[in-house]
């Protein structure tokens, strides 16, 4: 199997009044949550490929320092979620072409779960790899979570996607083919959309 970990960060933070994901936690930016699980997640994994999808200028000058592969997504391009989705299936699409053979998967993270168990998302995976559907999701309390997991031929219908739809309305159409890994750790799915969440998670999650 061949795993790619994509970090979906570029988001506009509407709701929250500004640029969120370089809010820190603790001292450190919010979205650095996400991508330092998704780094261990690779090292675990193996056969492996990072991308970050984002428009912050400050992200895009981490990752490269850290060898991250980069996928801009500003300005006009950048339309909503399904944009971010868009160009990181593009790009696989282009950089696979010699590629045959291995299974592969397509991981999407937002980078604003700062909770997220990374040995669970692992846990989840090898669970997703060892059976035959094509779609997997972390559950609980009987909704469907982030990250989610395409098999790569589900990446025309990913390519149709549009404005703020994410990866959730293909699963809802294919829901026979959805593997639900089970959890009861909800706190790793709190998301930041506001400041006051910001505050609150900080307080719950690292006090």
């Amino acid at each position: 199997m061949r795993w790619n970990l994509i970090l979906l960060a570029a988001g506009y933070s509407r709701r929250f009044g500004d640029r969120k994901l370089l809010a820190e936690i603790n001292g450190t930016p919010l979205y650095r949550f996400s991508l330092d699980k998704i780094r261990k997640l690779s090292e675990k994994l193996g056969d492996t490929t990072i991308l970050v999808v984002t428009s912050y200028p400050e992200i895009e000058a981490y990752c490269r320092k850290q060898s991250v592969t980069v996928i801009k997504n500003d300005g006009t391009d950048n339309t909503g979620i399904a944009s971010s989705i868009q160009k990181a299936v593009k790009y696989l699409e282009t950089q696979e072409c010699a590629l045959e053979g291995s299974r592969k998967a397509d991981v999407f993270f937002t980078a604003d779960q700062p909770g997220l168990d990374e040995n669970e998302v692992w846990m989840f995976l090898n669970q997703y790899a060892s059976q035959n559907k094509k779609i997997g999701t972390m559950e609980c309390k009987n909704i469907w979570r982030s990250p989610n997991v395409f098999d790569a031929c589900y990446r025309p219908e990913l390519l149709q996607l549009s404005a703020d739809k994410g990866g959730k309305a293909v699963m809802k159409q294919h829901a026979e083919d959805v593997f639900c890994f089970h959890t009861e750790k909800e706190t790793q799915f709190l998301d930041i959309d506001t400041r006051e969440d910001l505050l609150r998670i900080s307080d719950k999650l690292f006090s």
